[in-house]
C-alpha cells in the first residue's frame, strides 16, 4: 500500500505493471477498488473485469452445464464480474453505475456442425441434450456466434467441394438466428422467421467474409502465427511425455518451461497449467487422450488441439474488443460438446483480466496459487520464480521474442520430424 500511497509525478511501466499486478491480485474486490482509485492517475484507459459474487451479471456468457456433458463455458468461474474503470468509478461515487454491455456465446466447430443434421431429424450421431442446448440457444435474448467454426474452416473452404457443405452449414446457423422461438416452444417445429431468400443471403455474407479473410494476409499469417504457436507448444508436450513418461512430472514440467523460455521467449501461464496436467496424469488427462505413439492422426489430433487452446486464448483478446461500439464491456464465451475440452477450460478459471483499451493485449491472472499449481513443493516453487520469472529472465525473453518468433516454422518442423522418429506410423501434415 506505501508504494502506491508514495507514488509521484510520472510512472513507469515497471510501476504501471506492479499497479496492474496488484489490482488483479488482490484479496478481495474492496481491495481491488481501493488500489484502483489510488492507482488509477497512472493507468489512463485500463479496464479490469474480476470474478465476483457481486456485481453485475455478463448476460448469459457465464458458466452452464446440460444434461449430457454439453457446456457453456467463460474465462471465470463465477456468475458475475466486478469491473475497475475511470467511468464506472466515477458513477459510483453518485450513486449505481450503469451502462451497456454486449456478449456472445461462441459455438465451437462441433456445436455448429450438429446444428445442420438435426433440424434435419438426423439425430443418430448427435449428443443426447443436444434439444436441449438447441432449445437455449434459439431464445431471442441468448446471441451466439460461429466464429470458431469460421476461423477453423479457412483453409478448408477453398478446397474442392467444401466450400458447399461449409455454406450448408452457415446456412443452418442463419436458421437458428431467426428461428422462431414460440412455435418451437409450442409444438417443436424449428422454422425460420425469415424466407430462404434471407437465409442464403446470411449464409452467403458469412462465406463472402471467410473469403476476405483468406484474401487479407496480415490477418492470415497473425491467425497462423497463433495457431501454430500453440501446435508447437503441443508438440513438445507430446515428445516429453512421451518420450520417457516414467520422468518426474516437475523434471518434465522443467524441461518444457526451459524450451518456452529459451525457444519461444514466452511462458504462458495457461499452456504450462495443461502440460502440467497432462505430464502429471498421462493419458489421464483426456485432453491427450488420443495422443499415444502407435496412432497414425497424432499429427491431425495435436493439430485440432492448438484450435482449442487458440479459441481460449481467443476469448482473452476478445474481451478487449467489444463488436459494439456503444457498450463499455464485451463479455465471451463458448459454447463446446467436447468434454476433453470442458476439461481444460476448467484448468486454468481467471481471476481477474486486465487490459487497457485500444492495445487488444489481455492480461490475465489465474485464480489460485499458480506457482502451486505448477509445483506441490516449496522448494521447487521458489527455484521456478528465481529461475524464470527474475527481472532479468523477464527482459531476456522480452529482448528475444522478436527473433524467436521468425524462426517458429522451423521450430515447428524440427518438432515434427522428432515426434515422428518417435511415432514412426504417424502420418506428418506437411507434404
Amino acid at each position: 500500500m506505501d508504494k502506491f500511497e508514495n507514488a509521484k509525478g510520472t510512472c513507469s511501466k515497471e510501476m504501471k505493471e506492479f499497479f496492474i499486478h496488484e489490482i488483479s491480485s488482490a484479496r478481495t474486490i474492496q481491495e481491488a477498488t481501493l488500489l484502483y482509485r489510488l492507482s488509477e492517475p497512472f493507468l489512463p484507459s485500463c479496464k479490469f473485469v474480476l470474478a465476483s459474487d457481486l456485481g453485475m451479471e455478463p448476460g448469459f456468457s457465464v458458466n452452464q452445464d446440460f444434461s449430457a456433458g454439453a457446456a457453456v463455458r467463460s474465462l471465470f468461474h463465477s456468475k458475475k464480474v466486478w469491473v475497475l474503470d475511470k467511468s464506472t468509478l466515477d458513477e459510483m461515487r453518485d450513486g449505481p453505475a450503469v451502462f451497456p454491455i454486449d456478449y456472445s456465446i461462441s459455438l465451437d466447430t462441433q456445436a455448429l456442425s450438429y446444428l445442420e443434421p438435426f433440424m434435419a431429424g438426423n439425430i443418430k450421431r448427435i449428443p443426447e441434450d443436444y434439444a436441449e442446448v438447441f432449445r437455449f440457444i434459439s431464445q431471442d435474448n441468448v446471441f451466439v456466434d460461429p466464429i470458431p467454426y469460421c476461423y477453423e474452416n479457412l483453409r478448408n473452404i477453398s478446397a474442392g467441394g467444401n466450400s458447399e457443405k461449409i455454406f450448408a452449414k452457415l446456412k443452418a446457423y442463419e436458421v437458428l438466428r431467426n428461428v422462431d422461438a414460440k412455435l418451437l416452444a409450442d409444438e417443436g417445429i424449428i422454422r425460420s422467421k425469415v424466407p430462404e431468400s434471407d437465409l442464403i443471403k446470411g449464409a452467403q455474407e458469412h462465406m463472402a467474409r471467410m473469403y476476405m479473410n483468406l484474401d487479407n494476409k496480415k490477418f492470415m499469417d497473425t491467425l497462423n502465427f497463433r495457431h501454430q504457436f500453440m501446435y508447437c507448444q503441443l508438440l513438445k508436450m507430446a515428445l516429453i511425455q512421451l518420450n520417457n513418461p516414467q520422468k518426474s512430472t516437475h523434471n518434465k514440467v522443467v524441461a518444457f518451461m526451459d524450451f518456452c523460455d529459451e525457444v519461444l521467449a514466452t511462458l504462458g501461464g495457461r499452456e504450462i497449467a495443461v502440460a502440467k496436467a497432462y505430464f502429471e496424469k498421462g493419458q489421464g488427462f483426456t485432453f491427450f487422450g488420443k495422443i499415444q505413439k502407435n496412432k497414425e492422426d497424432i499429427f491431425e489430433v495435436l493439430d485440432g488441439m492448438a484450435w482449442d487452446l487458440w479459441h481460449v486464448r481467443f476469448l482473452e483478446e476478445a474481451m478487449t474488443i467489444s463488436p459494439d461500439p456503444h457498450a463499455r464491456y464485451f463479455f465471451p464465451s463458448i459454447l463446446t460438446f467436447d468434454k476433453r475440452f470442458i476439461e481444460v477450460m476448467d484448468l486454468y478459471p481467471l481471476k481477474s483480466l486486465a487490459y487497457v483499451e485500444g492495445e487488444n493485449r489481455p492480461m490475465p491472472f489465474y485464480d489460485g496459487d499458480w506457482f502451486g499449481l505448477v509445483d506441490d513443493d516449496s522448494e521447487r516453487q521458489d527455484k521456478i520464480a528465481q529461475r524464470y520469472y527474475s527481472t532479468e529472465s523477464v527482459a531476456s525473453r522480452d529482448e528475444r521474442r522478436s527473433s524467436c518468433e521468425l524462426t517458429l516454422d522451423s521450430t515447428v518442423v524440427g518438432l515434427e520430424e522428432e515426434l515422428n522418429r518417435l511415432c514412426p506410423k504417424a502420418k506428418p501434415l506437411r507434404k
